[in-house]
């Protein structure tokens, strides 16, 4: 009898041995297993890229910044390409040459100014996405299209009334109103940015202006609050007050963002910024936006890759 105990404490021993071994084996395996299933352990299967985008201002815009445009396509494109991310910034004009020399972003918003820093760096486009052609015309060089415009902006003379003798016009070293006044036989009586010509005109009722899209903004805002009964007639001989898009990456993504910045969806939405399309369709149909709209069908535009 006590051989037989003996032998079956060896044999409940030896299994409980063997289950330990067992267990020490397979429960690890088995947690590795379920481990790697997990997204923590895991090879991502999205692969992350940034894009940058800079974004230049070389004149005023209209009711909202451009960049919130940019940062509203940004984002459309982020939700059809998963694990990309786009950052949009922004870049003052004299500072854009040094900027180039350290570092070049995907795509780059510009305008008036600064076409000629930019030109050797851009990649052609092969679509036009039914811009204009006087548009088109002005971001080509050598026959070839080197950037989309797809924000347009105009001047207007606003004037308190008749009499108004003082005229103001706003400077910033890249556009050239003077292709307007000049051909009225007008000449600002002093150098000035373009806010502070705009403050001139609010304070003095004998000064009048020559102004931008944000002016206009401004001062029709002025009239309908009661502050002011100012006239605003725009301008319909000359612009250059266009914002442009290039692309110095030339892939899927780059081309689907202005493909998008483009799109009748987001020209439509140009009526939140007080600017205007580019394209051939009308967004605005009264009212001052729809008389300044119609004058730049009529406008000529100047060349964003010839220096002023």
């Amino acid at each position: 009898m006590k051989k037989i105990f003996k032998n079956k404490k060896f044999y409940i021993r030896l299994i409980n041995i063997l289950l330990i071994i067992f267990l020490l084996i397979f429960v690890p395996c088995v947690a590795i297993k379920r481990a790697t299933n997990y997204e923590i352990y895991s090879k991502p299967e999205i692969e992350t890229k940034i894009y940058t985008v800079w974004h230049i201002e070389t004149f005023e815009g209209g009711k909202q910044s451009r960049v919130n445009y940019l940062k509203s396509v940004a984002r459309a494109v982020e939700k059809e390409y998963p694990g990309v991310y786009i950052m949009i910034k922004t870049i003052e004009p004299n500072e854009l040459e040094s900027a180039f020399e350290e570092n070049k972003p995907d795509l780059i918003s510009f305008g008036y100014g600064v076409g000629q820093t930019i030109l050797d760096s851009l990649s052609p486009f092969d679509k036009t996405y039914d811009i204009r052609d006087e548009l088109l015309a002005s971001a080509s060089f050598n026959d070839e299209l080197y950037a989309l415009p797809y924000i347009l902006s105009g001047y207007a003379i606003i004037r308190h009334d008749a009499l108004s003798d003082e005229f103001h016009c706003g400077y910033t070293g890249y556009t050239n109103p003077e292709n307007i006044y000049s051909s009225l036989s007008l000449h600002p009586i002093e150098k000035e940015s373009q806010y502070e010509a705009y403050k001139d005109f609010v304070y003095n009722d004998n000064v009048f202006l020559l102004g931008s899209a944000r002016d206009v903004f401004r001062v029709d805002n002025l009239n309908k609050v009661g502050r002011a009964s100012a006239t605003i007639t725009p301008i319909d001989t000359y612009t250059d007050l266009v914002q442009y898009l290039g692309k110095i990456k030339d892939d899927e993504l780059t081309n689907r963002f202005c493909e998008l910045a483009l799109s009748d969806e987001f020209q439509n939405s140009l009526v939140d910024y007080a600017l205007f399309s580019t394209k051939y369709n009308k967004i605005y149909f009264s009212g001052i936006y729809n008389d300044m709209e119609n004058a730049l069908f009529k406008c000529s535009i100047g060349r964003v890759f010839v220096n002023l």
